[in-house]
């Protein structure tokens, strides 16, 4: 059996598969897919690992110990011996003040000092005066009354005698009584004289010592003209310039100690609730790095940070000192098998991204990613990805060198 072909018919029916074909090949090449460089892009590789939630901050080192100099009296600065950043000693002149009134006062209290002291030594002087008069007069009339006794004895033998008379004898015996009162009452009187110089001493002590003490008050003020640090250590601030005149309760400096240290570190507030007392932390100075622990949390927010405290676990470190600028990386968290990559660019943690996955043919394929923590440039993978993935992390500039990738959705 013969067939007729309509050769016609045939040649549109070709010419229009053609077309479907094209279109179909366009919209395919120029909807769904993209030709980038090689160096164009960033391809990160996902790991499987100990994961360490790192939380980076920045700060500076200060003294544990610190001492505020402050001005004890109204001065005006006459010498700035040493300033900030000196190292100095316990005894180590800073600078030197100068009050005019001051050094009246202690001229005032030398007098007032030595005077008192002139007038105990004149008061002694009188005492022995008085005590050796009355001791005189105490032991004449002791004589008196020992002679007037004798008088008596002798005389009584005589009255019974008649060779004298009765009556004189009585009047003899008489004196001699008096004689001896006499004699107990200038005791007694001398006893008290003793008891009141005594007490006078005394008062004039007490004058001396309060004197003494406005001495000691007003070379104590002079002393402290001349500001000594007061601790071994480092001039962390001297706020003041020559010849400026200060108030008492003006700061002068602050001295700070050079060992212990610790770092005052700042973190985003966002970040601080992972982190706890105890934790290690590793400070970066000029010098290297320190290690340390988490000893302080401040529960104050400030421009969206928290200050947190770590104490140097070695303090033997050369070069070091307070004041100066460090960054720091605590590790709030470790976890093993945890899959990861280098974070993408404007990426936070615990969202859901989209992102390109590489296959073998060169072809990058849309997939949705559950990301996790972040640990300084790494971020945790929930899923979406398994180890050994590769993704596209970021798209740089197009240079000569290119590499075909597909990109679809």
């Amino acid at each position: 059996m013969k067939i007729k072909i309509n050769q016609k018919k045939i040649y549109y029916t070709l010419i229009g598969i053609s077309l479907v074909m094209l279109i179909t090949g366009w919209r395919l090449g120029h909807v769904d897919m993209d030709i980038l460089p090689l160096t164009s892009v960033t391809i990160s590789k996902v790991e499987t690992g100990n994961f360490s939630i790192k939380i980076n901050g920045y700060g500076t080192l200060q003294s544990v110990n610190k001492r505020l100099l402050t001005a004890t009296s109204n001065a005006v600065i006459d010498e700035i011996i040493l300033k900030a950043g000196a190292v100095v000693n316990a005894d180590t002149v800073i600078m030197t003040l100068k009050n005019p009134e001051l050094e009246s006062l202690l001229r005032q209290a030398v007098a007032e000092l030595q005077n008192s002291k002139t007038l105990k030594r004149k008061l002694i002087l009188q005492q022995q005066r008085e005590r050796l008069n009355n001791e005189s007069s105490l032991s004449q009339l002791e004589s008196e009354s020992e002679i007037a006794m004798l008088q008596v004895e002798a005389e009584r033998t005589l009255a019974k005698s008649g060779i004298i008379a009765g009556i004189q004898a009585k009047k003899n015996e008489l004196t001699a009584k008096q004689l001896i009162n006499r004699v107990k009452l200038e005791k007694s009187k001398l006893n008290k004289l003793i008891s009141m110089q005594e007490e006078a001493l005394s008062i004039q002590d007490d004058l001396i010592t309060q004197s003494q003490d406005e001495f000691d008050v007003a070379t104590l003020m002079i002393n402290q003209l001349s500001v000594t640090a007061g601790i071994k250590g480092v001039i962390q601030r001297l706020p003041l310039n020559l010849g400026q005149s200060v108030a008492a309760g003006t700061e002068l400096a602050l001295i700070g100690s050079l060992s212990p240290l610790i770092a005052e570190i700042k973190v985003p507030q966002m970040q601080s609730h992972m982190i706890s007392l105890g934790m290690a932390a590793e400070i970066s100075t000029l010098n290297g790095q320190v290690m340390g622990e988490v000893i302080r949390v401040d529960p104050v927010v400030n421009d969206g940070a928290v200050q947190i405290d770590i104490e140097l676990s070695t303090q033997t470190t050369l070069g070091i000192k307070p004041m100066q600028l460090v960054d720091a990386t605590i590790f709030a968290d470790v976890r093993q098998g945890v899959q990861y990559i280098k974070k993408p660019l404007g990426i936070k943690e615990n969202t859901q991204v989209s992102l390109f996955k590489l296959a073998e043919n060169n072809i990058a394929n849309r997939v949705d990613v559950q990301l996790g923590k972040i640990s300084g440039e790494q971020i945790e993978i929930l899923s979406g990805l398994k180890a050994g993935d590769e993704v596209i992390t970021s798209i740089h500039e197009l240079s000569a060198e290119t590499l075909h990738i597909q990109l679809t959705n």
